[in-house]
């Protein structure tokens, strides 16, 4: 039997992901949760997340050696008559991580066999529901819950490293600097590798950064991110520019009052 948070006498977890921008204002609270183990150790907790009418979950897979081991990802529950899909996203398109079929459950890790699991009773009475939430809050924050689910983007990003390393060229001639220059690409959702020229967005750290070589003195590191609000932020040898898509046009200005004296 599923342990519904409210009936057990816990409270029902509400987490926020201010942290995280596609959640952000959104709580997550958990209504039940599940736990299922498989034949050689592997771990699946299934938390139904409140509303339960909006039919969403979060799937958390642990004690395999995938590469993605330990994932916690926010799935739409499918109805699709004699079962039940949990489907995702990787690589920009959906994927589905674990099916219910006549009360089998099966997993899909990527790049693994899958595997059956079966509800485990110990194991729920065991298992958080709010420390299935805080870890994919956590992996949201870190860009692991991105990484899994954006596109791959090779030639976008090849070709933005390319003109990004011309422009670093001009930097180190100018200033002397040996800085390297890094985009933080799990911060560019696939709506924006898709829609913004992403170096145009990130060249005015360069440029600014060129035009004003005394405050890049000692700075080994220039960080390109994308994020709500224009920003600069230095951290020991590290410059880390929070672009927008208004980065192109308004970014010179702010990093300009930032990096003067």
């Amino acid at each position: 039997m599923a342990r519904t948070l409210a009936a057990s006498g816990v409270w029902g977890v509400l987490l926020f992901a201010a942290a995280a921008p596609a959640l952000a204002g959104a709580p997550l609270q958990a209504e039940a949760l599940k736990a299922y183990r498989g034949d050689d150790g592997q771990g699946v907790e299934i938390v139904t997340l409140a509303p339960r009418k909006a039919a969403e979950v979060l799937i958390r897979v642990r004690g395999t050696d995938a590469r993605d081991d330990g994932i916690a990802l926010r799935c739409a529950v499918e109805d699709v008559g004699r079962g039940i899909d949990y489907v995702t996203r990787h690589r920009g398109t959906r994927y589905t991580l674990v099916v219910q079929r006549d009360g089998v459950y099966e997993v899909f890790l990527p790049g693994k066999p899958s595997f059956r699991v079966k509800f485990n009773s110990e194991a729920t009475d065991k298992a958080s529901a709010a420390e299935v939430i805080a870890a994919h809050l956590q992996q949201l924050e870190s860009g692991q819950v991105a990484a899994f689910q954006k596109k791959q983007w090779p030639h976008l990003e090849q070709k933005y490293a390319g003109r990004a390393a011309s422009a670093l060229a001009d930097l180190q001639k100018a200033c002397g600097t040996q800085a390297a220059f890094t985009f933080d690409w799990k911060t560019f959702s696939d709506e924006v590798m898709g829609e913004l020229d992403v170096w145009a967005a990130c060249a005015p750290l360069v440029a600014q950064a060129r035009s004003h070589c005394a405050a890049v003195k000692g700075v080994t590191s220039l960080v390109c991110r994308f994020g709500p609000v224009l920003s600069l932020e230095r951290a020991d040898s590290t410059l880390v520019f929070t672009t927008t898509a208004r980065g192109a046009a308004e970014g010179p200005a702010v990093l300009a009052k930032s990096l003067s004296p």
